[in-house]
């Protein structure tokens, strides 16, 4: 009997400025849907925040350091930090497919890393602040690629994100959480369950094809 391939999703947290950690409420949601519907997930924090270690030695240098990033296209160490952590997870032998999903900044820093690495089978966006970085590097991606958004969003514009989607390749996916803003307090489910959903309909049609 064919036993169903193990997945699992790595998630890329908010700016460490703006309260992104691992026990941001949309990630922690996300870690706990996703182990409800047969995922295995991986949380971390970036350099620097929380417990995980930094070579800037106190607060206000780390806090410096992470506003660079708010600023422009410098936050090539996140993008570091989360090819570690996808590393780490492919070395776990969790299976054949592994997704990431990132919210906010983390959005734009798993689609970087969804984009060039090929371990990763497919990506789930939300929040992404389109409109403040170059995504040039997104428009070639022939990988399937899930959008979420708000039209109440201080991060993003709805015109933006749509201007954005429009503009990248499919297999692609779009959806919209309604009555919600930035934070998707008590919506957190919701998405968390639009995103692993998605990630459930690519590995289904991944075994068909196997």
């Amino acid at each position: 009997e064919d036993v169903k391939p193990f997945s699992a999703i790595l998630l890329c947290n908010p700016h460490p400025n703006l309260g992104g950690d691992m026990d941001n409420n949309v990630i922690g949601s996300l870690a706990h849907i996703s182990a409800q519907m047969g995922f295995a997930s991986l949380r971390f924090n970036y350099r620097g925040v929380g417990n995980s270690e930094s070579y800037q030695k106190d607060t206000a240098e780390k806090f410096l350091y992470w506003e660079a990033s708010l600023s422009g296209e410098n936050y090539t160490d996140a993008v570091h930090d989360t090819r570690a952590a996808l590393h780490f997870l492919a070395e776990q032998n969790i299976g054949s497919r592994i997704y990431i999903a990132g919210y906010s900044f983390g959005a734009l820093v798993g689609m970087r890393v969804g984009v060039e690495s090929e371990m990763i089978t497919a990506f789930a966006s939300i929040s992404m602040p389109f409109g403040k970085y170059n995504l040039d590097f997104l428009a070639p991606c022939k990988k399937p690629k899930l959008i979420v958004y708000t039209q109440n969003d201080f991060a993003t514009t709805e015109e933006d994100t749509l201007r954005c989607f429009s503009k990248i390749l499919p297999p692609k996916q779009l959806e919209l959480i309604q009555d919600s803003d930035h934070f998707y307090r008590m919506k957190e489910d919701t998405v968390a369950k639009k995103v692993c959903s998605f990630f459930q309909s690519i590995g289904k049609n991944e075994i068909e094809k196997e």
